[in-house]
């Protein structure tokens, strides 16, 4: 999945939580935390298999749901201490959102008619307690900016941010007029 895409599955993963739950709503820290949430894996992973190979894969460390767990885990206890937990629960929508949409369309739908050969993309979740599946373009920034094609998956993620953001504008741009703010406090 691209940025724009993860971005938007995290906004409205958040979305849901806030309205399902007694949450206090979209705030510019809740909305950064999201966002960040969102970016998080690939902002670690990928440079790290890419640029200076240290990792096995651009979906290792920080995709594994088992490392989201134990940082995620310290993150929530150093911010109750300061009662940022809110902050910290929309950076973990967005981290987990990431790793669970990375699975991609065609292997959600294939395990879901019982095609368990797509387990085999499924590793990463679980590393290192499993290896990273073999995918391709996962070598360099390059490669995988090379294999970009408007395809229906780049497509729909596409409109999904359009959606995410007009529903941001819609609902009067929360979280804007703060960080605005904070920018520039004249």
């Amino acid at each position: 999945m691209w940025p724009w895409g993860h971005l938007a599955v995290g906004y409205f993963c958040y979305l849901a939580i806030v309205r399902l739950g007694a949450r206090r709503g979209l705030t510019a820290a809740t909305l950064l935390a999201v966002a960040f949430g969102t970016q998080f894996p690939d902002l670690v992973d990928k440079p790290l298999a890419w640029s200076v190979p240290i990792l096995p894969s651009g979906r290792s460390l920080a995709h594994s749901l088992v490392v989201a767990a134990v940082l995620l885990t310290v993150l929530y206890w150093i911010s109750r201490v300061y009662e940022r937990e809110e902050i910290v629960l929309a950076f973990a929508v967005g981290y987990v959102a990431h790793s669970l949409s990375d699975l991609g369309p065609g292997t959600v739908l294939g395990l879901l008619q019982g095609d368990l050969s797509q387990l085999t993309w499924t590793t990463y979740l679980v590393w290192p307690l499993l290896a990273p599946p073999p995918y391709p373009n996962d070598s360099s920034f390059i490669s995988h900016f090379v294999a970009f094609a408007f395809e229906p998956y780049v497509v729909f993620q596409s409109l999904l941010f359009v959606a995410a953001f007009g529903h941001w504008i819609l609902k009067g741009q929360p979280g804007l007029r703060t960080t605005l703010y904070y920018l520039d406090p004249r």
